[in-house]
């Protein structure tokens, strides 16, 4: 297409008179729900969920020309969004820019929810272009109709993102969008909107939140009316926005044959925090509702922003929402996801600046070595270049855990006596509680630093002991998975640690103050080595929102210096969550071996007996 007919183009768009049908109004009119892409087929009704109404029409709302939809999961934002897209199309129309995170994401969402929505509704199938060319990929990714155009697009496409003029943006999942060589995706895309600033310009951005800090959709939120829809109790009157602190419910605990703890949840209610009355799901849904703007004022700039979690859509189950919570647990990984997807809030990570002496503080004493609860063992080790520091740790069900021993290896890694006394550390049996002795499961060796391919080698020799290399990965990233196996050193398995998601997971659990699912215990015992130093380095980093490059990015920094404490901790952790453990086994033949008779064996019988009562070898990160 030529300058000339891209400038007829806009212009004719710019100039065509406001429609006064608003986007609801269509939808209800026009909008058809295929039946591959939703579970309700049939005609689109706005009052299946009431609050997508005014989101819907503020698109047509004189003044406004950006609207934010910071929200959970299960709420049918994008379902909004096609609405204004099938309005677009059918009644106002003019270029138009459809941005999902990545090109991959583009190619789905056109074929899997644009194209079904254009063949399912008349209005829209007959003014669509068909493709006419041999490329298929210009139906996919770009559409053409009277008036206008609809390109699909990928944020991490800078050349796209700024190229010709654009009347109209939406935006999915920008939080997910990340950043290009070239700058923030939705700052490029907002630039091409200048030419018809004056001409109805709209830009519509759609999220769940992520972290607090870097979240772009809470950021955009924030800018706007901070609207909340709040649903009207019927005691007292009062319209308030429903949190997930004010939903009240049983549960009943059960554990599967492996130990494994789940719940089920019965009869979720809300409690009104005004006057403490209760109300179920299935009412509640259907009380009076409104949207209450936080910050009225940004209206005059023309920016509506809207919040909603999975309380008040038709599409959720309250029941399902507390399950998911519960299995959460204290995990920060997975409260961030619930977080993020059922409540529509950000992820803060909190950090106590007291922890260290508070964990200091209630050390205590062990009935043993490794306490009754502590059913595996597992080390991490971490390297220096004139030590290795090392910590046992044990582990119970729910990932309550007991801090065993942490002591130093003096010397460099390509010496030969720090292995052999490594390799004393691996035969060591510690005393148990059971009465039996126990020895490490697993052991994750840090390969960073200046003796990488010392370290493969050195845990290669030791791979039948469970003894495993690692590397750390910093940022967002899986917590243990497997590297390729290398070449050299007998093609030894190694690990990809992601030493930010444990980190977090360490200071999360480090505030968890009753024993229990993911509580830490510590040994008074001088011997152990848990002195104050050690609480000082376990709790020496913090995460920070720093700015790179024009972007809010987390990042780890150490508030003191010798950080071991936190290394080795996490590697031992990674060694834990890289294995699949029946702890139900583990803890009869632990008790098994208690209850045996003290006697002398050679080291053959004591093979044959291990392998015998389940002391079973590691395989692919199994235990078999």
């Amino acid at each position: 297409m030529g300058k000339l007919a891209e400038l007829m183009e806009a212009t004719y768009a710019a100039l065509r008179p406001p429609a006064a049908k608003s986007v609801s109004e269509w939808a209800d009119q026009n909008r058809i729900l295929d039946g591959s892409t939703t579970a309700e087929p049939g005609r689109w009704k706005t009052s299946r969920a009431p609050y997508q109404k005014e989101i819907m029409d503020a698109f047509t709302e004189e003044g406004v020309w950006q609207i934010v939809i910071m929200s959970s999961s299960q709420v049918g934002k994008s379902e909004i969004e096609l609405n204004i897209l099938g309005y677009i199309i059918d009644v106002d129309p003019g270029p138009t820019l459809y941005i999902q995170p990545d090109e991959d994401s583009a190619e789905d969402y056109s074929k899997r929810r644009i194209a079904p929505m254009i063949q399912a509704c008349p209005s829209l199938r007959k003014k669509v272009s068909k493709s006419k060319g041999r490329d298929g990929a210009s139906t996919i990714f770009m559409k053409s109709f009277p008036g206008g155009s609809l390109a699909i697009i990928g944020a991490q496409s800078p050349a796209k993102l700024s190229s010709k003029p654009v009347k109209y943006i939406l935006m999915d999942e920008t939080d997910r969008f990340g950043t290009t060589a070239e700058g923030d995706p939705q700052e490029l895309a907002e630039r091409r909107t200048e030419t018809f600033r004056r001409y109805g310009r709209k830009v519509v951005k759609t999220s769940t939140p992520t972290l607090k800090g870097t979240s772009r959709i809470e950021k955009d939120y924030m800018t706007g009316t901070q609207e909340e829809w709040r649903t009207q109790c019927p005691h007292c009157g009062e319209y308030l926005y429903i949190q997930f602190s004010d939903i009240e419910y049983e549960k009943e605990e059960i554990r599967d044959a492996e130990g494994n703890r789940d719940w089920v949840v019965r009869n979720a209610v809300w409690r009104c925090p005004g006057c403490k009355k209760t109300s179920g799901e299935y009412e509640t849904k259907r009380f009076p509702g409104r949207w209450v703007a936080m910050n009225p004022k940004a209206i005059e700039n023309g920016v509506r922003s809207f919040r909603l979690n999975a309380f008040m859509s038709p599409f959720s189950d309250w029941n399902d929402i507390v399950h998911k919570y519960l299995k959460a647990g204290d995990d920060p990984k997975l409260l961030q996801v619930f977080y993020n997807t059922m409540l529509g809030e950000s992820w803060e990570a909190r950090y106590d600046t007291r922890l260290e002496e508070k964990l200091y503080a209630r050390r205590e004493h062990y009935e043993a070595e490794v306490p009754r609860g502590a059913l595996v063992l597992t080390m991490g080790v971490d390297t220096q270049d004139n030590r290795l520091e090392w910590e046992v740790v044990g582990w119970g069900r729910d990932e309550e855990s007991w801090g065993i021993c942490r002591g130093v290896i003096p010397g460099r890694p390509d010496s030969p006596g720090v292995w052999k006394e490594f390799d004393q550390l691996l035969d060591r049996e510690w005393k148990s509680a059971w009465g039996a002795g126990i020895r490490v499961s697993v052991t994750f060796v840090d390969s960073g630093g200046h003796y990488t391919d010392e370290i493969y080698r050195e845990t290669a020799r030791r791979q039948a002991r469970r003894v495993f290399a690692i590397k750390g990965e910093p940022g967002d990233k899986s917590y243990v998975r497997p590297m390729k196996r290398a070449k050299g050193q007998g093609g030894a398995m190694r690990f990809l640690v992601g030493v930010d998601a444990g980190k977090a997971n360490i200071m999360y659990c480090a505030g968890v103050e009753e024993p229990g699912a993911y509580y830490m215990h510590f040994p008074i015992r001088e011997e152990a080595g848990y002195d104050r130093g050690y609480f000082k380095g376990l709790m020496s980093e913090e995460m920070v929102v720093r700015n790179r490059k024009g972007q809010s990015v987390m990042e780890w920094i150490k508030r003191y210096e010798r950080n071991e404490p936190l290394d080795m901790r996490n590697y031992a952790r990674a060694a834990y969550k890289a294995v699949t453990w029946n702890l139900n086994d583990v803890e009869e033949t632990l008790r098994n071996q208690g209850m045996r008779k003290t006697k002398t064996v050679t080291r053959a019988e004591e093979t044959a007996r291990r392998e015998k009562n389940g002391m079973r070898r590691v395989s692919r990160g199994v235990v078999v």
